[in-house]
């Protein structure tokens, strides 16, 4: 590597370590234009293998930034020694920037000489398409969708139409144009280009004050309640009825609301070793209060042969709704029996959990039915929207102490809150440290607790009805879309009597 070509290495790596400054907790939406904007200019003149070995020291930057945190799960809370946690991290990296490699790669060796096609057409075409295909590729990672990086901006009022995939698009979109103006072009290009990124703009300003959903029913009063019981006794034998406690007395302690959440395996036991003791101290408390309380907890299949990670509605005893994306290495074990050795040596408390079903009924709460997610599972827009349009608000359960004191607690959160966008729905988000949050159908935060204190969080929120425009058409419509766009895209290829001389 010849001097020239390490310093464009450390300007790719730096312009991608860049990108999760967009993100929370850092909240600069705007360097999701800038970062990839200086990423185009490191790609300029290069030959397709070159432009790959860019592409794959940007996503360096962009991952081992933005998802270094997964050293600290690992080490602190799987027992590995820290050597062990930074290599499976570094691994981890190492798979995602071959994403922003394949991307790069494929921008120079079919899209390099037509400058509108390159820019306008295959640049947002690829990108988000790449996104789509890493959200759902070996079980998915669509953590840092660049979608995300909009929810407090103009372009997030096209959630509801589009969802976080589309909305990653217009915003790429955008880069295009502006890599497009820093072309010598005519008059005419230059203004199709700034009306271009002008009009993707002001089309969010436009569209932000339209309601996609009315009220279905009375408000109701809910309280959710954050136990910030720390990861390290939380499964401890000798904890477990203290734990229960701590929740039983937070529950006691609410007045004039009509449902409770506790968050993700806040009873530290399966359902069958709680249905004598705890579970009839809540049905007394439903009946009494009439009120509903929603729990987590782990529950065992009948045969003893699976368990999973569930929701639990204490008032309808026979429902309950399954975790059904689980993380790996975190809740099941990939490539078994060879995986069966790393689970024996991490000992991660219930680490091999069975997936739900696709098909669940909805859990009801204060007399309405919601949609609930685990987790990890707020991630993906495709199963966030099952049980839509039925559903009157979501629940989301968490317990993000897996993450410490880490950006990623915040950069789930922003993800949670793209999910009331897409859906238009209140999402009531409890969990076991933070964030635990209430969320308008707009994606603002109406009330939030604060991070690593025991907190019973209340508030109101109003049961909806009706479909937005992504709920109707779905995760398959933007889908479609996509890859049209990347069909044109190859249509429109530089062909081979037209590929330009590479410079390097």
């Amino acid at each position: 590597m010849n001097p020239k070509q390490g310093m464009r290495v450390i300007a790719a790596i730096f312009s991608g370590a860049l990108l999760p400054l967009a993100f929370s907790p850092y909240d600069l939406p705007l360097m999701a234009v800038l970062s990839p904007v200086l990423f185009l200019l490191t790609l300029r003149q290069l030959r397709p293998s070159t432009a790959a070995l860019m592409g794959y020291a940007f996503g360096w930057g962009y991952f081992a930034h933005g998802v270094y945190w997964v050293y600290f799960s690992i080490h602190h809370f799987a027992n590995a020694p820290l050597w062990l946690a930074i290599i499976i991290m570094l691994g981890m990296v190492a798979i995602l920037a071959l994403y922003m490699a394949l991307f790069a790669y494929l921008m120079n060796r079919f899209f390099y000489r037509r400058l509108a096609v390159r820019y306008l057409l295959a640049l947002p075409s690829l990108w988000v398409g790449l996104e789509a295909l890493r959200g759902v590729l070996f079980t998915g990672f669509p953590w840092l969708s660049l979608g995300f990086s909009q929810v407090d901006t103009w372009l997030s009022a096209w959630a509801p139409i589009v969802g976080v995939l589309g909305v990653s698009w217009l915003l790429v979109v955008m880069v295009g144009a502006i890599s497009y103006c820093l072309h010598k072009l005519g008059k005419r290009q230059m203004m199709f280009a700034s009306t271009l990124i002008v009009s993707v703009w002001l089309s969010g300003f436009m569209l932000k004050n339209i309601e996609w959903t009315e009220p279905a029913g009375a408000p109701i009063k809910v309280a959710l309640l954050q136990g910030n019981i720390p990861q390290e006794i939380k499964w401890l034998p000798s904890f477990k009825q203290k734990n229960i406690d701590i929740y039983l007395q937070m529950t006691r302690q609410q007045h004039g609301v009509d449902l409770i959440v506790w968050p993700e395996t806040s009873v530290p036991a399966f359902l069958h070793r709680v249905e004598n003791t705890l579970i009839p101290q809540l049905k007394r408390e439903v009946d009494e209060r009439d009120i509903d309380i929603v729990l987590g907890l782990p529950v065992m299949s009948t045969n003893g042969s699976d368990y999973y990670n569930g929701l639990y509605s204490v008032r309808y005893s026979n429902d309950f709704y399954l975790k059904r994306h689980l993380v790996p290495l975190g809740e099941y074990m990939p490539l078994k029996p060879l995986s069966t050795i790393i689970l024996n040596f991490l000992k991660i408390p219930m680490s091999d959990f069975s997936a739900g079903g696709d098909q669940q009924t909805l859990l009801q709460g204060a007399g309405f039915p919601f949609a609930s997610s685990i987790c990890y599972e707020d991630a993906f827009q495709q199963t966030s929207i099952d049980g839509l349009p039925e559903a009157a608000y979501l629940v989301n359960v968490s317990n993000d102490t897996w993450f410490g004191d880490t950006i990623a607690p915040y950069q789930h959160f922003q993800m949670a809150r793209m999910r009331s966008l897409e859906s238009g729905r209140f999402l009531l988000r409890s969990t076991n440290t933070g964030i635990t949050a209430i969320i308008d159908p707009a994606g603002q935060v109406i009330k939030q607790a604060p991070m690593f204190r025991r907190t019973a969080l209340t508030g109101e929120i109003t049961p909806l009805k009706g479909a937005t425009p992504f709920v109707q058409g779905g995760w398959w419509g933007f889908l479609g879309f996509v890859v049209v766009m990347v069909l044109v895209s190859f249509l429109k290829r530089d062909r081979i009597k037209n590929r330009p001389a590479y410079s390097a």
